[in-house]
């Protein structure tokens, strides 16, 4: 059995992910989870709950299509012994999966994947170019823009919303604030973002 560190799901990640966008992605998420963690009072299991975020789209590079997308990730993390609770939590951030969204983990995958990527196309269009000044009624407001950021399902950030029990707007904040810490590393920050290196892990998110 692998022990689930984030060392580890780094590891993985880069093995399946060479796009950067994709590895930013991935980081984003890992951020948004670990503290929707710390909020659902599961602080001692954040880095578990920043795991499923890092992995949640490992295999999406070779393998992107409905049929693929989720079902290889979870063979292939069967096959490698990583434990069930990634497992399902991976499957768990597709709503055509089989694993629904049952544990308190699981139910923050769903809020943390859509949303995370939404908050950093938002900042992108701002004046500053940056997360740090991105009030969460700006996301609310553009989530009513049907032709911004076309491929985001915006059902699916309401439905993690209403998994999480959180108001949405409260959401937008938690994950607004989350990628504050890395936003430079996001290219959220103001700047184009830096090269990411296969090794080592980027430094854990500054908690908020």
């Amino acid at each position: 059995m692998i022990d689930p560190t984030r060392a580890a799901a780094w590891k993985l990640l880069c093995e399946f992910t060479q796009t950067a966008a994709l590895r930013r992605h991935a980081l984003a998420v890992e951020a948004s989870m670990r503290a929707l963690a710390r909020r659902a009072g599961a602080a001692g299991e954040q880095e578990l709950w920043g795991v499923v975020g890092m992995l949640h789209d490992f295999d999406y590079e070779r393998f992107s299509t409905p049929q693929d997308h989720v079902w290889k990730g979870m063979a292939i993390l069967r096959e490698r012994g990583w434990p069930e609770v990634v497992v399902r939590g991976v499957g768990a951030h597709a709503s055509y999966s089989d694993v629904k969204p049952e544990s308190p983990l699981e139910r923050a995958i769903v809020a943390a994947d859509e949303l995370s990527g939404f908050v950093g196309a938002c900042a992108l269009v701002r004046p500053s170019k940056s997360v740090r000044d991105l009030p969460p009624e700006s996301v609310v407001k553009k989530m009513k823009d049907k032709t911004f950021a076309r491929a985001v399902d915006r059902d699916e950030i309401r439905r993690g919303a209403e998994l999480t029990g959180m108001p949405l707007p409260e959401l937008i904040a938690l994950v607004i604030a989350a990628q504050i810490p890395i936003a430079d590393r996001l290219g959220i920050g103001g700047a184009p973002a830096g090269e990411l290196p296969d090794e080592p892990v980027p430094p854990v998110p500054d908690p908020i």
